[in-house]
């Protein structure tokens, strides 16, 4: 008796304890030294349509790269000790690019930066003030995004809405920013959405394989991207009614109290 229950025991614990590191190691096709290619590391985050970008021109005059920016101003008016203050200020508005690519300068008039990087859209209208006839020879233009973002779902610590920031924006930097996978995060197959124009397109991706990653379509993000991270064999098991499963541990423990119940009897 005690012989059964014993071997039924240590069968409960292996077969409770049975899922594999496989499933939750990051690049397991890695080792130390291992150089690899990252193709896409030299692509930049393009302006497309709908987006916002703010562009401010600046040079030695002032007022002469005022006429050039798109500035809003607010005014104020306070009272103080019986008396009446106007003030106002101003700030650089962003554009929002249209349907077309393109956005209203003021003074230059439309300019088409749809597809193009911040550092592109800053070399070409720098080109027009500095060519143009009323041009401002010394001028400065600095390129900025204004809203690009891309959203994180699933079995992540943090979803939600990740700003994009910088140029370059991984598919590792936002499970970062998302605070990594969960433990019921399914490594081998996170989905990105992309979108172009009228269509989706779905990626998949493997996270235990390094080369999987980096070789990716959507190793380099974009805005708007969606990341789904599906659940595992284990969160799938927990949505069941019972969650009562061949491979969960409490299918184990009862078939164990059911066994230990027949060996009792079979012995009296």
């Amino acid at each position: 008796m005690k012989k059964i229950f014993f071997l039924l025991s240590i069968s409960v614990i292996i077969l409770s304890s049975c899922s594999s590191v496989a499933d939750f190691n990051y690049f397991q096709d890695t080792a130390n030294g291992d150089v690899n290619h990252i193709p896409t590391l030299t692509e930049a985050v393009t302006v497309k349509p709908y987006d916002k970008i703010f562009i401010f021109i600046s040079c030695k005059d002032p007022q002469l790269a005022a006429i050039y920016n798109l500035v809003t101003v607010t005014n104020r008016i306070g009272n103080q000790s019986g008396n009446i203050s106007y003030s106002n200020s101003s700030s650089v508005t962003s554009y929002t690019v249209d349907e077309n690519g393109n956005v209203e300068v003021p003074v230059m008039g439309k300019i088409h930066v749809g597809g193009l990087t911040r550092n592109q859209i800053a070399e070409m209208v720098k080109k027009r003030l500095t060519t143009s006839a009323e041009g401002v020879k010394d001028a400065t233009v600095t390129v900025e995004f204004a809203n690009l973002h891309i959203g994180v779902l699933g079995e992540v610590r943090s979803q939600g809405v990740i700003a994009i920031d910088r140029d370059q924006f991984t598919l590792l930097d936002a499970i970062a920013r998302a605070g990594d996978l969960t433990q019921y995060g399914n490594r081998k197959n996170v989905k990105v959405f992309r979108k172009n124009g009228s269509k989706v397109q779905t990626y998949e991706v493997d996270l235990t394989n390094f080369q999987s990653v980096c070789q990716s379509p959507v190793y380099m993000l974009q805005q708007d991207d969606v990341i789904y991270v599906e659940p595992n064999k284990v969160r799938a098991r927990q949505s069941t009614a019972t969650g009562n499963t061949l491979l969960t541990p409490s299918f184990w423990m009862s078939a164990l109290s059911v066994g230990l119940s027949i060996a009792v009897f079979l012995k009296k």
